[in-house]
């Protein structure tokens, strides 16, 4: 844990006042006299368990006060932090009060895990209540671009292109494609047996059945690889969680079959010129009867 800015306010008030307590971490014994802690609950603070993102600045307050029967002073205030199962004091002060408060406590959460913060207070007869939260920290979700309708057409479509850059959504025609050959992330094409097809110009059944062996010479021939999803809620795609739980254990550089409906999870190569993104595609439609005029509409939602 980096930057502690321990911007903080201890109150001691000198009449003594009940709070609502908290429940404690370890089991208490009916009786014994503990102290009275719990979490301050002003808007943003941090009082229960809470995931947040890596840089996310937190703030923490306490309220404590003696046993109203045992009336024995606070002598002890300890903040703890564990991570990885080991502990580190992050605050240990002495102090003689009836009644604590302890506000604007900052740090900021850098490392990605769980970490459990302990808050604990101390009697003068020894006695300890604490009160404690985890906080998880996980990657912020990243940004993706959508396109709608970017249409894709068959080898011998000659009006619509067959070669898709994830680099700018760019369908390209064959000619153009072959200027710009680490733009080329998949190709469409339709086959007689395998009917609608993307593939990676890498895939080489696609490149000696399909194209003439028209990627042979290519270099690079981006390895873009694919895998089909299911249970894709496509609409509450929004960041990147959702296709990067989806895009692993990608193996495949072409699928065949393609149907509407269909999502399919990609991830570009090392050598495209948009390297390792992520993506989702939708088969929206799949068009044509005859080979001048396939076509295949898609979806396409991809990491920024």
């Amino acid at each position: 844990m980096k930057n502690f800015r321990k911007l903080f306010m201890l109150t001691f008030v000198a009449a003594t006042v009940l709070f609502t307590s908290c429940s404690k971490d370890d089991t208490t014994d009916p009786t014994v006299n503990y102290p009275t802690v719990n979490f301050m609950t002003s808007a943003g603070y941090v009082k229960a368990d809470i995931t947040l993102a890596p840089g996310f600045e937190f703030l923490t307050g306490i309220n404590a006060s003696m046993n109203a029967t045992s009336k024995e002073k606070l002598v002890k205030l300890t903040i703890t932090r564990v991570f990885n199962n080991t502990p580190t004091i992050v605050l240990d002060s002495t102090i003689n009060v009836e009644v604590l408060a302890y506000d604007n406590f900052y740090t900021t959460k850098t490392t990605t895990g769980v970490e459990k913060w302990i808050f604990a207070v101390t009697d003068k007869a020894g006695v300890k209540s604490e009160i404690s939260y985890n906080i998880t920290t996980e990657e912020a979700a990243g940004e993706i671009y959508s396109y709608e309708a970017t249409l894709m057409g068959g080898r011998y479509n000659t009006n619509v292109g067959s070669f898709w850059s994830s680099l700018n959504n760019q369908v390209m025609l064959q000619n153009v494609a072959e200027n710009n050959k680490n733009k080329v992330d998949f190709v469409y094409f339709y086959g007689d047996n395998n009917h609608a097809s993307i593939h990676a110009p890498a895939n080489e059944y696609a490149n000696t059945e399909a194209w003439g062996s028209l990627f042979s010479n290519w270099s690079p021939r981006n390895a873009t690889t694919f895998k089909t999803t299911n249970g894709v809620d496509w609409a509450s795609v929004a960041n990147d969680a959702p296709i990067v739980a989806q895009a692993t254990g990608m193996t495949l550089t072409m699928l065949n079959e393609l149907t509407v409906g269909q999502i399919i999870a990609f991830e570009t190569a090392a050598t495209s010129a948009n390297p390792g993104k992520k993506g989702l595609f939708k088969v929206m439609a799949i068009e044509g009867t005859a080979s001048t005029d396939r076509t295949i509409k898609l979806d396409i939602k991809i990491q920024k």
